[in-house]
């Protein structure tokens, strides 16, 4: 049987995969547009909100938190909805003791980096703590896969080998963070919306891939020459837990190196490389 799914950002990077991949499994979908009141009228089925700042949050302070926490308000007082998954981000474990669901994280007020983190964490606290049941949190790594906007590391190394032929690295090649493919991401987030869990979820591969290893691929499949700068810093990410969603939503994502090469053709051809 078809469920209805209705997907909030559904133009976006993550929700323009979503709405495709939910399509393709047989389900109803909707996508509103932004703005449109509907969703506090008809029937919204399982709701994914993948409403959300990235890359432009610090511009844009009011704007991020109207999309991660007022509209998000909003629709839990007065939507029709059997659930909600509520799209945040690992980048919430930065300088947290560990990146297991329930450890303790610390934003700075102070720091205007962390609006980011700080509107995230009340939309999660909003999803836990309303009083309605249904809800729950996806935390998404860093998730590849072509995209129109440059706006994770990747994406930038990429735009600008693609403009000079040569990329400048300003974090050591050591340096390690989590990657997801986009296929994996979507078909988790669809199965965790359509199930019975609740709680906070995250959506990361569990693998530190580090800059050489980029590199390498960089050199090999897209031909760029790469330098580090002279001042270059290193990431200390802790690699991130997936033990509860491998265990309560049988998730087993593909290795970088599985992906990775595919995903470079890809965007040769998207460049109209050859």
């Amino acid at each position: 049987m078809a469920d209805l799914i209705t997907v909030l950002g559904g133009k976006g990077f993550i929700g323009g995969h979503l709405l495709r991949h939910a399509l393709a499994m047989g389900h109803d979908c909707w996508a509103p547009d932004r703005g449109d009141s509907d969703i506090f009228q008809r029937d919204l089925g399982h709701v994914i909100y993948a409403v959300g700042l990235t890359a432009d949050f610090r511009t844009r302070p009011l704007a991020t938190v109207e999309a991660h926490v007022c509209l998000l308000h909003k629709l839990i007082e007065a939507g029709n909805f059997a659930s909600l998954t509520y799209l945040s981000s690992t980048r919430l474990y930065a300088g947290a003791p560990s990146t297991t669901e329930s450890t303790i994280l610390r934003v700075n007020p102070h720091e205007s980096g962390d609006l980011y983190n700080i509107s995230k964490l009340m939309g999660e606290s909003l999803c836990l703590h309303c009083g309605r049941g249904g809800l729950k949190v996806a935390r998404l790594s860093n998730i590849v896969g072509i995209r129109p906007d440059p706006d994770i590391f990747i994406d930038q190394l990429l735009e600008e080998g693609c403009r000079n032929g040569h990329v400048v690295l300003h974090t050591s090649l050591e340096s390690q963070k989590d990657y997801l493919y986009i296929d994996d991401a979507v078909k988790l987030l669809l199965r965790l919306a359509l199930s019975e869990q609740s709680g906070i979820f995250n959506v990361a591969s569990g693998e530190g891939v580090s800059n050489r290893e980029i590199v390498g691929y960089l050199e090999r499949e897209m031909g760029f020459t790469v330098s580090v700068a002279a001042d270059a810093e290193g990431w200390d990410f802790i690699a991130v837990d997936v033990g509860k969603v491998r265990s309560l939503l049988d998730f087993s994502p593909q290795p970088f190196a599985h992906y990775f090469p595919q995903f470079l053709r890809s965007y040769r051809q998207k460049k109209g490389w050859t």
